[in-house]
């Protein structure tokens, strides 16, 4: 690609020095909370410098240069969602660096997609793929629960620490466990968001039987992850990393003979949400277990009516300020 002329960029006075956006933009993605945000942001960043040029200063951090690679990565091919991520990353880029005019340069809009879910016989066939007799294969299907009969996504996967499988005898909503099939009163303890927020989730019996055979199989490690790579020659035991689930999974889903749309750890999820909503769970509670922030991406997975949504949103207010009030007394 062709480096553009950095232009003066509009800043908040004297808001950053002049330097190399590279470093100062490797800075920022480094200060992100999440390990993923990190490695998206940096991912992101290193595009966009390449794009301006090596000698590109603060200053070519414009709207008229993020503009021109937004309509580069159009001429490439890249999706609106890809765009859409990529933009959201400059723009963090821009407010960490004070510099006004980049949150208006919008990519197109991303259509919402229907869920990319596994019937029941595709579902059941993945499954089939691991093999058990291995430490691999025990892993790789404490893995695959995981993400599909417990809805976590891959950095959550990863994140899971060995103490946050437990169990439980009461639920303070019995509904989460009802609307697992085949409950138990083990549970996996997920942290998710920014905000480090946290939510349970009731393993079913095949979950649990599952992990509990990749727990006695698990190597001695340094670290408490539950999920972690196995020992070879000069390499100790590492946590798995969300590159780690992604190939894991397309690695079994592809000897399934899956459709290559069907090969990612968030169909995965998918497939549980979906899962979900089609034995009639309640809005409220499939997005108390999938951890979505907004109501309204739950509904991706329900044909519910408007009514029927409003209901849910006011019913989910009605349990915040609820428990908000437990809290005071």
């Amino acid at each position: 690609m062709t480096a553009l002329e950095p232009r003066e960029a509009p800043l908040h006075g004297d808001v950053i020095d002049p330097g190399s956006l590279s470093e100062l933009a490797g800075r920022v993605a480094g200060e992100q909370a999440a390990p993923l945000t990190r490695e998206t942001y940096a991912g992101v960043y290193r595009a966009f410098c390449a794009f301006l040029g090596p000698d590109a200063g603060a200053e070519a951090l414009v709207p008229e240069c993020v503009r021109a690679y937004r309509d580069a990565l159009e001429r490439d091919g890249r999706s609106s969602a890809t765009i859409a991520k990529h933009l959201s990353a400059l723009r963090s880029l821009a407010d960490a660096l004070g510099v006004d005019g980049v949150g208006r340069v919008r990519g197109a809009r991303v259509a919402r997609g229907k869920p990319r879910a596994l019937s029941a016989e595709e579902f059941a066939r993945l499954l089939q793929m691991p093999d058990r007799r291995t430490r691999h294969g025990k892993r790789d299907l404490a893995l695959l629960h995981l993400l599909g009969t417990a809805g976590l996504r891959r950095a959550e996967a990863c994140a899971v620490r060995l103490h946050d499988v437990d169990e439980r005898q009461r639920a303070s909503d019995g509904r989460l466990r009802r609307a697992i099939p085949h409950s138990t009163s083990w549970w996996v303890t997920v942290t998710y968001g920014k905000r480090g927020n946290r939510r349970a989730v009731p393993l079913e019996d095949a979950a649990l039987d599952v992990i509990a055979a990749w727990v006695k199989a698990r190597p001695e490690c340094a670290h408490d992850e539950l999920l972690v790579s196995l020992p070879r020659t000069g390499r100790p035991p590492q946590p798995l990393t969300v590159r780690d689930v992604t190939r894991i999974v397309a690695r079994h889903a592809q000897v399934a003979g899956l459709p290559e749309d069907r090969r990612s750890p968030h169909v995965l999820r998918q497939t549980f949400c979906t899962n979900l909503a089609n034995n009639e769970i309640a809005v409220d509670v499939i997005r108390e277990l999938a951890g979505h922030a907004d109501i309204r991406t739950t509904t991706i997975y329900t044909d519910v009516s408007t009514d029927r949504l409003e209901h849910a949103i006011a019913d989910s207010s009605r349990r915040r300020r609820g428990a908000a009030r437990l809290r005071a007394l």
